[in-house]
């Protein structure tokens, strides 16, 4: 079995203009998506850019189209992350592109607009926007989006940091018509009810007629009247972007409130109290709920769509992006990385997946994948469509210090400990490899401790309980020196060369190492399978395999044999035996965390 999926012909599953796609889903931006179980599955793929991603992603026909801080906008397969193409925007692309009749239209950090040929990348035509407005106070932090085109009837509406709202022909750029507003626009326009509803910098939002331009009404929110300077901090911009549904507004803004507006007049009808935390995020509306993140105050709360109660709360970390609702589910994303799927209803967290930095892309859910960034410069795609959630666990126990070889074993346990894995010892080790091949549920377990048990790693004649795990279609990621290849003693860690346990390490895992020595050697070659896990060459390990003898070959050494591989049993495309040495990075820490996590979690389709 190939651990990896051949990559699929470029070729598109529908014609790019039977979709279109946008910030938020849709133009009313309710941050509504298609239905899916909401299991977590592991992860799908990943591509890693050259900078932060905090554009949201839109996702039509078959494609992911998606911005990075590092001044490209990409084109990717939704199933495999494939690279279609990619387009070099001259300045960061933090906004969500939008997609119409084949065109993708998105704004990058310099004011420009492009629209691009959907299949290709090639340029339809250009616009730029005027010089940014002055800050109100010039020292306000967190600008860090800027404003996500809303298309509709034939139209594209784009908020410029030059205060003009322009409404052009999506096809070609002509502008239909401008509208002013007094400051810089990061908020996004949404529409609904013939009015496009955008918010400023100034602290206003303001509603203007969808055919003309004409102002309708503005809004002054609390934030337009206070001074940052008095606070130290930012009290009076709009980031959020409005949501529309059944006859009203809802917004968020840094003065620490959540405001429900009267679409036809922009009168209050309620605003719910933050305590000054900002409120960055574009509320998700369904279902007369409305669903909103917090900043400082760090949480996800539902309130109530007509009085603004508040009906649940839950706790996460700085909260800036966007909620998206699927489902039974609220999928909200976090300052520390986190994915949390809540129960839309109780706000009780049924999973959490992190990424290796914050999460500050709004994410989106299609054909049963979530397509989140992330600042460590990842694009990801979660399989959120499981019947059941991926069980993950570290095991990591301090009877055996000594014994293991696994470079910052601390370092490891600590990372994946903190990504939401569960902490397993030598006494709950047994017990989870046998309930997880009595349930068969789909699970993982990273060994930061790489000295097994007995009972564990041995079995007579009979196959041991860790084969019978991975037989039964379990993940193991091991960064040490493979299981019963070089015995320690587990109370001092004395090791006798004496007695090297090839043909026990080959009975356990089907793998040979014959020509395994304990000699560093350096890795010269990381195989495509390698490099799609972030792995990079030039890392020195000692006990490889021999290569012929695994299912993955991921490096390669001097020698020639492999340091780090893959042995698969059976079980779907990712599953398997995966040894990939930790690389110390000389302050006890370890260089490739975010690599043992793709190990772990990569579910690639077959």
């Amino acid at each position: 079995m190939r651990y990896l999926p051949t990559i699929l012909a470029l070729v598109l599953a529908a014609p790019a203009a039977a979709q279109t796609a946008m910030y938020r889903g849709d133009a009313s931006h309710t941050g509504v998506y298609a239905s899916t179980s909401g299991e977590f599955g592991g992860i799908r793929w990943r591509v890693q850019t050259d900078g932060p991603v905090r554009s949201s992603p839109a996702v039509a026909a078959g494609i992911v189209y998606v911005g990075s801080s590092d001044g490209h906008l990409y084109a990717l397969d939704a199933a495999t992350g494939a690279g279609r193409w990619r387009f070099d925007a001259g300045s960061p692309v933090t906004s969500s592109p939008a997609v119409v009749n084949g065109l993708v239209i998105v704004g990058a950090r310099n004011g420009r607009w492009v629209a691009l040929n959907a299949r290709t990348g090639t340029v339809r035509w250009r616009l730029a926007a005027g010089p940014d407005l002055p800050l109100p106070w010039g020292h306000e932090s967190g600008d860090r989006w800027t404003s996500s085109p809303a298309v509709t009837g034939g139209l594209a509406l784009l908020g410029g940091g030059d205060g003009v709202l322009r409404a052009v022909d999506a096809a070609t750029g002509r502008v239909r018509w401008q509208a002013r507003t007094a400051g810089r626009m990061r908020s996004s326009p949404a529409v609904g009810g013939g009015l496009v509803v955008v918010g400023d910098v100034q602290g206003v939002v303001y509603a203007f007629d969808l055919a003309t331009g004409a102002q309708r009404w503005q809004h002054e929110t609390e934030g337009h009247t206070l001074g940052s300077d008095t606070f130290g901090y930012d009290r009076r911009t709009i980031q959020s972007s409005a949501a529309i549904m059944d006859g009203r507004v809802f917004i968020g803004a840094r003065d620490g409130f959540l405001y429900a507006l009267d679409l036809a007049t922009g009168a209050r009808l309620w605003r719910a109290d933050h305590r000054r935390s900002w409120v960055n995020t574009s509320p998700a509306v369904e279902a007369g709920r409305v669903y909103a993140g917090s900043s400082d105050g760090q949480f996800v709360q539902a309130v109530d769509a007509a009085t603004g109660t508040e009906l649940w709360r839950t706790t996460t970390a700085l909260t800036w992006a966007s909620p998206a609702l699927s489902g039974s589910l609220l999928y909200a994303v976090d300052g520390r990385g986190f994915v949390s799927a809540l129960d839309k209803g109780t706000g009780a967290v049924r999973w959490k997946w992190s990424a290796a930095d914050g999460v500050f892309s709004s994410p989106v859910v299609e054909g049963g994948l979530l397509y989140v960034g992330s600042d460590d410069g990842g694009i990801y795609a979660l399989d959120v469509s499981a019947r059941r959630t991926l069980r993950r666990a570290v095991y990591w126990d301090s009877t055996y210090t000594r014994a293991s070889l696994v470079s910052g074993s601390v370092a490891v346990r600590t990372w994946f400990t903190g990504q939401n894995y569960e902490l397993i010892d030598r006494t709950a080790l047994p017990r989870f490899l046998s309930e997880r091949i009595a349930d068969q549920v789909p699970s993982v377990v990273v060994f930061a401790t790489d000295f097994v048990p007995p009972e564990v790693a041995s079995a007579g004649d009979a196959p041991a309980l860790l084969r019978r795990y991975l037989d039964a279609g379990g993940t193991v990621v091991w960064p040490g020196v493979p299981p019963l290849l070089w015995p320690r003693d587990s109370a001092t860690g004395r090791r006798d060369l004496r007695h090297i346990g090839r043909e026990a390490a080959a009975r356990l895992l089907g793998v040979t190492f014959e020509r395994s020595l304990f000699d560093r050697e350096g890795s010269s070659v990381v195989t495509p399978a390698g490099r799609r896990l972030g792995m990079t060459p030039n890392f020195l390990s000692s006990w490889a395999a021999d290569a012929s003898s695994v299912s993955a070959v991921l490096a390669m050494d001097e020698m020639g044999l492999a340091p780090a591989w893959v042995r698969t049993y059976g079980g779907p495309a990712g599953t398997g035996f995966i040894s990939i040495p930790s690389v110390p990075d000389g302050t006890g820490g370890v260089r490739n965390l975010l690599v043992l996590q793709l190990a772990a979690e990569l579910r690639p389709t077959s």
